[in-house]
């Protein structure tokens, strides 16, 4: 039976990112496996959205932003009695979690994932979880979704 020992919680403070907080929670108190949490901030993306006209004032806004959701989400696992390392990552998520995974001997990935409705299941970027399927070997890869309402 292997042994899991390293957690990687992707978090961005979005609902379905809330309840991959709580499962990373729950396994980390079964597995007694150190947790690392990410916040990825894609300026690229962001810069894209707007037309290239994206100004300093909003990368460190968004940089502002990164670093407050990552430390909602360690104050939250420290609630539960577990110490997190957080990380705030420049550039795509799935490059940053593939380069921590890497590097730091994630054993698991857990993240949160919206299933996307109707015509928006077309449109846009592939789902993380797809990619990181493709791309992470030796890790396990949990993907949390919120219940259908």
């Amino acid at each position: 039976m292997p042994s899991f020992s390293r957690m990687l919680l992707v978090y961005d403070g979005t609902d379905e990112s809330q309840a991959a907080l709580s499962r990373c929670a729950e396994l980390s108190l079964a597995l007694s496996a150190q947790v690392d949490v990410m916040s990825v901030v894609d300026a690229a993306s962001a810069n894209a959205n707007s037309a290239g006209m994206l100004s300093d004032l909003a990368y460190t806004r968004l940089e502002e932003f990164g670093r407050h959701t990552l430390r909602t989400a360690i104050g939250k696992l420290a609630d539960n009695g577990i110490t997190a390392h957080g990380y705030l990552t420049f550039g795509h998520t799935v490059d940053a979690v593939l380069r921590h995974a890497a590097i730091f001997n994630s054993d698991i990935v857990v993240l949160g994932h919206r299933t996307r409705k109707g015509l928006s299941r077309w449109w846009g970027d592939r789902p993380v979880h797809l990619d990181l399927a493709e791309r992470l070997l030796g890790s396990t890869i949990i993907t949390v979704t919120l219940p259908s309402a």
